[in-house]
């Protein structure tokens, strides 16, 4: 407690705060995501030092990410204890003792590269005029099938023209096999289980949502995740997953609504479908409201 008097907490410092409990940061992201602040950071000497001072302060931990191939290592940073409790209040639930640790070094490219996208994702909807709703972080929403369990990489709703978007993610670093009859973590699997909880929803039913496979792996790994899509699902004429490439994806500055995204049938979409209004304005073609568990 003493510690969390030494500096005065700012509206920016609470924004800082509520970005690293979606995900942990490093101080790069962080300034590319200031940009959907009330108030950004100018470079990321700025942001470093802040989070010096809210580390002092035993709000924010620094943990070094462990991946050779992007030179020296980074830091990036997880809320404590402390920090969570002062962003939600002395008396909300504390999550595991998992959400306070330092990641698993082998899970690091996976974090790194899934941040990545995320953040990419908020500045892009930012600047298009809309809002990411109900995010939730990896692993803390379930979706179950009769026989499979699957916790998505991240799950949101982007709010755009007064119209709603559920999209749950997959990160592929390629560590997963696509087909095979023994892993349980096989990506086939995966679609399987999406595809069964797809078919639950009702045509119309408010809660669908779109499955984004986002790989950093060579073209051709894309396009074997949506064979595979293709080959499993039961109705295709659902809009279930798209898949893109993340170096692809990073590069699209009006990454909602450019065509960039592969279908299982090897068509090219965009995340929000539009089309041109009499008025010259483009507009949202559908409306999808959140899943329940993202409320």
């Amino acid at each position: 407690m003493a510690k969390e008097s030494q500096t005065i907490i700012t509206g920016r410092d609470t924004e800082i705060l509520e970005s690293i409990d979606r995900y942990p940061l490093t101080p790069t992201q962080l300034c590319k995501l200031s940009e959907t602040f009330t108030m950004p950071f100018g470079d990321v000497h700025n942001v470093r030092r802040r989070l010096r001072k809210l580390s002092a302060s035993g709000l924010v931990k620094a943990f070094p990410y462990a991946v050779a191939s992007f030179g020296s290592s980074p830091a990036y940073y997880q809320l404590t204890r402390a920090g969570y409790r002062l962003l939600h209040g002395h008396d909300a639930e504390m999550p595991t003792r998992r959400y306070f640790d330092a990641i698993g070094q082998a899970r690091h490219p996976h974090t790194w590269s899934l941040v990545d996208f995320l953040v990419h994702l908020f500045v892009v909807a930012h600047r298009t005029g809309g809002e990411i709703r109900h995010f939730t972080r990896e692993n803390s929403v379930t979706i179950k099938t009769a026989t499979i369990t699957l916790r998505p990489d991240a799950g949101f709703q982007i709010w755009l023209n007064a119209r709603a978007y559920n999209f749950v993610v997959e990160l592929d670093n390629g560590t997963e096999r696509v087909r095979s009859r023994i892993d349980v973590e096989s990506i086939e699997r995966k679609i399987r289980g999406y595809d069964a909880h797809s078919q639950s929803l009702a045509a119309y039913d408010s809660s669908r949502y779109v499955v984004l496979f986002v790989t950093t792996r060579s073209p051709e790994r894309l396009k074997h995740l949506m064979a595979a899509a293709d080959s499993i699902m039961q109705n295709s004429q659902r809009t279930l997953f798209l898949g893109g490439n993340l170096d692809d994806l990073l590069n699209r500055e009006t990454l909602l609504t450019d065509c960039c995204f592969l279908t299982p049938q090897f068509s090219h979409t965009s995340m929000i479908p539009k089309v041109r209004a009499s008025s010259g304005k483009i507009t949202s073609t559908k409306f999808l409201t959140p899943l329940p568990a993202f409320c």
